[in-house]
């Protein structure tokens, strides 16, 4: 396993973080994981997605790919909310195309943040 999930019950978060060259595999092996959380499918904990020295290998065409995954489970994030954290500038770039894609066609509330502190004051707001 290239990442770690951890529960945080007091602030109602599920904390995925992943460092290092990130591939579109390994981030559908931790959404597999997530789905089957019952904090996450039924009690409706947030997602805080941190990436922070980490590097997307996703390319600009893998996204509607993505989006027809996340279709499949507009049942599940719909108005769920998720924070993403990221440093590097394609990932940046990447993040923020997923978040405009997911929002407009799913109804998953995903913002970019750079700082930890500002993620979690949007995600407990």
């Amino acid at each position: 396993m290239k990442y770690s999930i951890i529960i945080d019950h007091e602030l109602k978060l599920i904390k995925y973080k992943q460092s290092g060259l990130i591939y579109g595999e390994d981030i559908g092996e931790a959404w597999q994981e997530f789905l089957s959380l019952s904090e996450f499918t039924e009690l409706k904990y947030n997602l805080f997605s941190d990436y922070r020295n980490g590097k997307f290998q996703i390319a600009r065409q893998d996204i509607s790919e993505i989006m027809n995954y996340m279709k499949k489970i507009d049942s599940i994030i719909r108005g769920k909310k998720q924070a993403l954290i990221v440093d590097d500038p394609y990932s940046v770039a990447a993040s923020m195309l997923f978040r405009n894609e997911v929002n407009e066609q799913v109804g998953f509330i995903v913002q970019v943040f750079t700082t930890e502190k500002a993620a979690l004051k949007w995600l407990t707001s």
